[in-house]
């Protein structure tokens, strides 16, 4: 199907007031009302897209993240970086997201840096950050500082809300899901606390459903955020910041529940204005759970990833210079899988234990920046990894075909497999004028955790794993360049991105693959290269009465291993081509925003069956290469209305107001999945499952401050 879209975007620009002078005389001056422009104060340069000396680089606050509309009224940060240049959702309604055409799982997502295995809710149609407990953030799409790794695509670094001196209280209530937080002074100018609560209850209402096996069906999700922050004197802060948060789905019969758990310590100690040190200890945790009772099948699954450690570093500032270095100590925990089963009641059990391992990664790195003539900034940088596989566990021996040859049992704390890891970074940035710049970029990074999932759109039942002596470490060399202006005296941003990545030994499984429940999942993993490249386009404007960002993307992904698809290149499940993204926001009056935005992205590449032929009584289909069909094209437009209610007092302790918004204005049926089915004739076709008509939600906010 062929769309032919035309799209007219009008941006109002604000124009200068041009004023007159006059003599007149101090004893008759006329009475005359004259209307100001309306003066803002940042804490940012309005040019620091321009000057910035990084390339590659997305920073969203949550004024802009809020004038998204959202799935059912729910602001979620997840789905406004996915409107960003260079970042695709994986599938429609979730939280994974691909950037220049990685894999989801490339991306390391931080929060107060303790690492997020897994940003969803409600099996990805929410993430785990309710907009509350953030301040902002910050995503680096190919320029990562040298103080972070671990991930070859990108860093998506989201900082925590640490609270104000003021008590004041934030609550939505929605259709689907209600919010909560507390803020205020712990002790006086000197303490502050933030604490949010959020829960869905859109089980609460399957009691009343027609279909009698609805009613004990649960379905909700819930997380807590705690964040405390201190200063000791003048020079010491320290402040803690802690994530829960949990998802359960089921009945009487079956039931599964998924959750994360992040913590970080921090203490930062300032020796003067221009040196500073800060150290946090650091954990994070994900873990599902799968159960089924039934008269055919009694079973338990159980997996997860841990991990602690230590994270140190030092600024130190001067002149024209900036100098960081530090090191990063890191233990994981994985385990894959652990499993019961009793099939049709029979007395016999079968047991899976896939063999559970840790990892040791330990990190050094320093970076310096020095600007030059106030023109020319640059940026360099290195890390220095190294990854060590840590007993007890077995490892897997593998042959050419990968067969098993043999097995090794390690004994507990040995640590018995190296991997050294040297990743440069360098960027430059020269400032032509106050307005206009030019940036190049380059970075090597490396991935020693993966994960194993044949779901491209990201799913809970996840297997992380670590590189062992058979799953090398995945590594990246990525070039960018760009130019980034600013027009109409820094009213409109206009930047224009290119980028070449060349990936080795990135993993993709072999031809229909089993992953859950195999003790040994080497045998079904192939490696080869990989390579992407794109072109990213964006204007922004961030003030006046219309406000948003109208982005185009053109990426395309693609691997090459010498066991699939005949050893030719095919079309990595990232590669999509065309990417547009249209938001738009208008103050009508301080009491009334309307909001729109408009995606379209090509069809995601897939692999289907062409034909099939008969072997005794069943058919067995024939494939085509790997990743030749696409799905048909995706595009969708949302649309909201903030309506404050009450007076307009800016000093008023209590401020509310209602969100009216619209998911999938026009009712796009985007498919999901395609299935392949015999119809009454036993001739296959293909049935198209979409998640979602118009969906519409409303969400009532109060605010009560004590300032």
């Amino acid at each position: 199907m062929r769309y032919h879209i035309h799209i007219i975007i009008v941006f109002l620009l604000c124009g200068n007031v041009t004023g007159f002078a006059q003599t007149i005389s101090q004893d008759t001056l006329p009475d005359k009302s004259v209307k100001l422009n309306e003066v803002v104060v940042s804490a940012v340069k309005r040019n620091v897209n321009v000057t910035r000396p990084n390339m590659s680089v997305e920073k969203l606050d949550m004024k802009q993240i809020k004038l998204i509309p959202a799935l059912f009224g729910e602001i979620d940060l997840i789905k406004a970086i996915q409107m960003l240049p260079g970042v695709q959702a994986t599938s429609e309604g979730t939280s994974g997201f691909s950037v220049r055409g990685g894999s989801y799982d490339q991306n390391l997502i931080l929060f107060d840096n303790a690492t997020v295995f897994n940003a969803s809710h409600l099996m990805g149609f929410f993430s785990t950050f309710n907009n509350e407990a953030v301040d902002g953030l910050t995503l680096y799409k190919g320029d990562i500082p040298a103080a972070y790794g671990g991930r070859l695509s990108s860093l998506l670094d989201v900082q925590g809300n640490a609270g104000a001196n003021e008590f004041g209280m934030n609550a939505g209530i929605g259709l689907i899901a209600s919010r909560l937080m507390v803020q205020g002074p712990l002790i006086p100018q000197h303490a502050t606390f933030l604490v949010t609560a959020r829960r869905t209850y859109a089980d609460m209402f399957l009691p009343l459903a027609a279909d009698e096996s609805l009613h004990d069906v649960v379905l909700y999700f819930y997380d807590m955020n705690v964040k405390m922050q201190g200063r000791i004197d003048n020079h010491n802060i320290l402040s803690f910041t802690g994530y829960l948060g949990r998802d359960q789905y089921g009945g009487n019969e079956t039931g599964m529940n998924f959750g994360n758990k992040t913590g970080t310590l921090r203490w930062k100690h300032f020796f003067h204005n221009n040196l500073v040190l800060q150290t946090e200890m650091l954990g994070s945790s994900y873990d599902y759970h799968m159960s089924a009772n039934t008269p055919s099948l009694i079973a338990d699954w159980t997996a997860g990833v841990y991990s602690a450690g230590n994270r140190t570093d030092l600024t130190y500032n001067y002149g024209q210079n900036s100098l960081r270095a530090g090191w990063n100590t890191e233990y994981q925990w994985f385990s894959p899988g652990n499993a019961y089963a009793m099939i049709g009641g029979s007395p016999e059990s079968y047991y899976i234990d896939i063999v559970k391992k840790q990892a040791w990664i330990n990190s050094v790195y320093a970076s310096h920046q020095h600007t030059f003539f106030d023109r020319l900034t640059m940026a360099y940088g290195l890390r220095l990894t190294r990854f060590d596989n840590v007993g007890a566990t077995k490892e897997y021996l593998l042959n050419d075909d990968y067969t098993l040859r043999d097995s090794l049992d390690i004994p507990a704390g040995k640590l018995y497999n190296h991997y050294w890891g040297l990743e440069p970074r360098v960027g430059a940035t020269f400032l032509i004028n106050d307005a206009l710049s030019v940036k190049a970029s380059y970075s090597r990074t490396m991935q020693f955790i993966h994960l194993l999932s044949t779901s491209t759109a990201g799913s809970p039942l996840e297997v992380w794993v670590p590189s062992n002596m058979t799953i090398k470490p995945e590594s990246a060399n990525q070039f960018a360049a760009g130019v980034f202006t600013n027009l109409f005296d820094n009213l409109l941003e206009v930047s224009v991105e290119t980028y070449y990545k060349m990936l080795q030994d990135v993993m993709d499984f072999k031809d229909h693959p089993k992953i859950m429940g195999n003790t040994i999942v080497e045998t079904e993993i192939r490696t080869g290269t990989g390579r992407n490249y794109g072109l990213e386009f964006m204007v922004r404007k961030n003030s006046g009465d219309i406000s948003g960002w109208v982005s185009y993307t053109y990426s395309r992904s693609f691997v090459n291993i010498a066991e699939i698809n005949r050893g030719k290149d095919y079309q990595s499940p990232f590669d999509r081509p065309h990417t547009l993204n249209v938001i738009l926001s208008y103050a009508f009056s301080k009491r009334l925003t309307a909001s729109v935005n408009w995606v379209y992205s090509s069809g995601k590449p897939v692999t289907f069956p062409e034909a099939r032929y008969l072997f005794g009584e069943d058919y067995i289909p024939i494939y085509t290469d790997r990743n030749t069909y696409r799905f048909p094209d995706f595009h969708r437009m949302d649309a909201s209305v903030d309506w404050r209610l009450g007076k307009l007092n800016t000093n008023k302790k209590w401020r509310h107001s209602l969100n009216f918004s619209v998911y999938n204005l026009y009712g796009r049926k985007n498919p999901w999945i395609i299935n392949f089915r015999p119809d009454e004739n036993d001739d296959q076709y293909a049935r198209m499952t979409y998640l979602f008509g118009v969906v519409p939600s409303v969400t009532y906010t109060f605010n009560l401050n004590t300032k």
